[in-house]
This record gives C-alpha cells, structure tokens and sequence, in this order.
C-alpha cells in the first residue's frame, strides 16, 4: 500500500509540474513583446509625399481675344498729330484707324458712316466721308462731314445720356450754347464761340 501511494504521488506531482511549465509558455508568448522584423513599425511605413500645389495657367475664354481694351477716361486724342486730315472713316472697316477709341465711339461713328452711305449726297456722284480730327475719351470728339467734289461741314460729337449724339454742324463758328449745354472742353471745342452773332471767349 505504502508503495502505492507513493507511485500514485509522483504521478500527480510529475501532472502539476506539466501543467505549470505549460502555463508559463503561454503567458511567456503572450506577454513578451514580437521581435520579428517583418512587421512594419511607424519608421519603416512607406511615406507618401504631401501633394504640392502645381501653378496653372487659366485658358482666356473664347470672347478675351476680342474684347476691347480699356480705354482711360479723360484721355485728350489728337488725331491731326497723326495724319494732318485726320483720321477719314469711308466705310465701317475703316473705324479701327480709330487707335485709343472707346468702342461705343466706334461703334456710333460707324453707323453713321454706314446711314450716310446707304443715303448719298444729293447731287454728289462719291461716297461720304466723316472724319475725326480730336477725342476726349471722356465724351466729346471733333471732325468733320464731307463728300469729294461737294464739300462739307464741321461736326461736334457728344456723349449724352450714355449714348453719343451730334451736338452741333455747321460752317461756323460754334455757338456758345452747344458748348455750355454739353460742357464741351476747350482744348477741342476752340478759344471762342458764337454768342447771338458775336464772337466770345470761351474756357472750359
């Protein structure tokens, strides 16, 4: 009996040693940290490069090429400085020798020549003429009306209510109204003007 006993404690004793070194393995793998080198750590991750603004260059819109360039207001043009006559509109093209013109003026002078066109001159076998001599960008311009082998007449043209007129044409001095209705500049209406018949100083 005695034997016995003895076998059947060694057997529990050897079972609990088992079980703890088994035990201890698997809090060992659990606990310890991994080693392998396989794993990607926050050094080792790829890096991706922050994107990078690229400068573009913005395609003009289909109508930029086209458009009219800003004309300054106020600006004094004195055509005579570039042709003696003056700039001599014959026919619609003929609006771009217009060089610092706002559009509207171009566009006013142009259909004007083409209404005197398609009218004629009585008793004049050559086509009209309009010619510009001086331009205040700001609204006002000087020229004359003409048609070759019948003469013709000087012209004030205004901006008036944001659109251009005919201020004035004749074959004499401009009167003192039209200048002051109009707060025409002297530097392109002239030193004087027609006062009831009288000739008077003007400064503007």
């Amino acid at each position: 009996m005695t034997r016995t006993r003895l076998v059947a404690t060694a057997l529990a004793t050897s079972t609990v040693l088992l079980l703890g070194a088994c035990g201890s393995d698997g809090d060992a793998d659990t606990a310890a940290p991994s080693t392998s080198t396989d794993s990607p750590t926050a050094t080792d991750a790829p890096t991706t490069p922050a994107p990078t603004k690229t400068s573009t260059t913005k395609e003009p819109s289909p109508t930029a090429t086209t458009k009219e360039p800003a004309v300054k207001p106020g600006t004094y043009i004195d055509y005579e400085a570039v042709d003696e006559d003056g700039i001599t509109i014959a026919a619609v093209s003929d609006t771009s020798k217009l060089s610092g013109a706002p559009l509207d003026f171009k566009t006013f002078i142009a259909a004007s020549i083409a209404k005197q066109s398609a009218d004629g001159v009585e008793g004049c076998t050559e086509a009209p003429r309009i010619t510009v001599t001086q331009l205040d960008t700001g609204g006002w311009a000087r020229g004359g009306y003409s048609a070759p082998g019948c003469g013709g007449s000087a012209v004030l043209w205004a901006k008036s209510g944001g659109a251009w007129t005919q201020a004035w044409t004749g074959q004499s001095l401009v009167d003192c109204a039209t200048l002051e209705r109009y707060d025409f500049p002297s530097r392109l209406a002239g030193s004087t003007c027609d006062a009831g018949g009288d000739s008077r100083p003007y400064s503007n």
